[in-house]
């Protein structure tokens, strides 16, 4: 069984020779190998090669940029506890990036022997270390997160919308409303390298202009979404709504990606059949050079099977791209339950669950105007217990007002509480100007010396019946 897969670009400086050093680093740093550096030293000199010692097999294919396209691929295999785990490793010279390719299998040899939970292989970032990432569309492959800058808009609607031509799916951390994020970027990127990218927007009042960009398709307020390429869909965690804490939400994502790209059809280029069936190609190559007659039918009829073996595979990729299409166009159209379809406004969330909040307090509000055990208010009803209130607007209302009761002047514990909340305090001119979440729209004006004891009062009613 398959227990992890991936593929990632690497430099296109890496070779062939440059490769099987990363393997031999990989493999003699294992405390639990038994082969020696004299083992491994002709590693990839011949077209085919194996090796075997105690528990362990290594084969090795290689083509050479020498004789050939740059590719070769190694097949470690060790048996440990009645676990057989096989470990394939592919690498294609390419330009402007070379592609590596991982897969790693794991079988138990005895029924009652339980297979082992699944986990990046160290030699991701071994390889990573050793190679260094390459160029996946716009994106560069890496241990750490691409951090943008408040100028970066546009990359970040790419990676939104899929146009970065990147393969690996893009992990897109969105600003909390106060700032911060609801994972360690730093964590997640190191964790992912060689699996996805890892893209953080700097702020709050970026997210508010990606939105324009994107039509409101973008995540925001904390919330973590999982971008793939080629219209493969969205996937979008909540911390606090679905997760208690960062930790797990990075474990989640994680296990996400990992089970998706274990699924994904790999690159042919990058597969130990497609190298083995390049080495095959040179072997008959070299006979033919020799001046063997015998195998000249033979070749023949393996260009032709093998050229078919193509036309089928360009048909079916054909197909695959035909039905993701129409899969894109079935996702735009598909409706909620019962029709219920809300299309993407010009507006975000200020504070989690604001929007639905609005809408939650409009349905309670019509229900008790329409006729008492009608259609309609049975409907309403039904709409208002599926989307209960999670009490946001009532807490911030009431620690206004516990902030600005008796305000005088502004003290750290006053100040601390407003950023709580979500707003930005300036401080030029005669009063404060209070700023909620980086909207210009809702801008408050609080005195620095109040002159009246109802006046903190006052301003947090306003506040609040302008933005809860």
């Amino acid at each position: 069984m398959i227990s992890f897969a991936t593929e990632f670009p690497v430099p296109d400086s890496v070779t062939t020779v440059s490769f099987f050093d990363s393997v031999k680093e990989w493999l003699l740093g294992s405390p639990h190998t038994h082969f020696k550096p004299e083992d491994l030293s002709s590693l990839g000199v011949e077209l085919e090669g194996a090796s075997k010692k105690a528990n362990e097999q290594l084969e090795v294919l290689s083509i050479p940029e020498s004789v050939g396209t740059g590719n070769c691929a190694v097949r470690y295999t060790r048996v440990d506890k009645g676990l057989e785990w096989v470990t394939t490793i592919a690498f294609a010279k390419g330009n402007p990036s070379g592609w590596v390719g991982i897969r790693i299998g794991c079988e138990s040899q005895h029924p009652s022997v339980r297979l082992p939970a699944a986990r990046k292989p160290v030699f991701v970032k071994t390889l990573l270390h050793k190679l260094g990432g390459g160029s996946d569309g716009e994106l560069k492959v890496g241990t750490t997160p691409r951090q943008l800058a408040n100028s970066e808009v546009t990359v970040a609607a790419k990676c939104i919308t899929g146009n970065t031509g990147a393969r690996l799916p893009i992990v897109y951390v969105s600003s909390m409303f106060r700032g911060g994020y609801a994972v360690d970027v730093k964590s997640l990127a190191d964790r992912l390298s060689g699996m996805a990218h890892v893209v953080a927007e700097p702020n709050r009042p970026f997210s508010l202009r990606l939105m324009q960009e994107v039509e409101s398709e973008n995540i925001y307020g904390g919330a973590v979404g999982i971008y793939w390429p080629d219209g493969g869909g969205t996937r979008k965690f909540f911390i606090g709504r679905q997760f208690d804490s960062s930790d797990e939400l990075e474990e989640i994502i994680f296990e996400e990606i990992r089970q998706a790209l274990v699924n994904r059809r790999p690159y042919r280029s990058v597969t130990w059949a497609y190298v083995q069936e390049l080495v095959s190609r040179e072997k008959f190559r070299a006979l033919q050079g020799q001046g063997s007659t015998e195998i000249d039918d033979y070749i023949q009829n393996f260009d032709l099977e093998l050229g078919a073996a193509k036309q089928q595979l360009r048909d079916a990729e054909s197909e695959i791209a035909r039905l993701k299409s129409d899969l894109r166009k079935y996702q735009a159209k598909a409706p909620m339950q019962s029709g219920i379809s809300l299309k993407p406004i010009a507006e975000q969330d200020l504070y989690e669950g604001e929007i639905i909040g609005i809408i939650r307090d409009a349905i309670e509000d019509c229900k008790d105007r329409v006729h008492q055990g009608s259609r309609r208010q049975q409907i309403l009803d039904a709409l208002s217990k599926s989307n209960p209130s999670i009490g946001q607007t009532d807490q911030m209302r009431e620690q206004l007002k516990d902030l600005l009761r008796d305000y005088k002047s502004m003290d750290s514990k006053i100040r601390a509480g407003l950023e709580e909340i979500g707003f930005e305090i300036n401080e030029d001119g005669k009063h404060y100007k209070l700023v909620f979440q980086g909207d210009e729209r809702y801008t408050f004006s609080l005195a620095k010396t109040a002159s009246d004891h109802r006046g903190g009062l006052n301003l947090a009613s306003d506040i609040a019946k302008k933005i809860l």
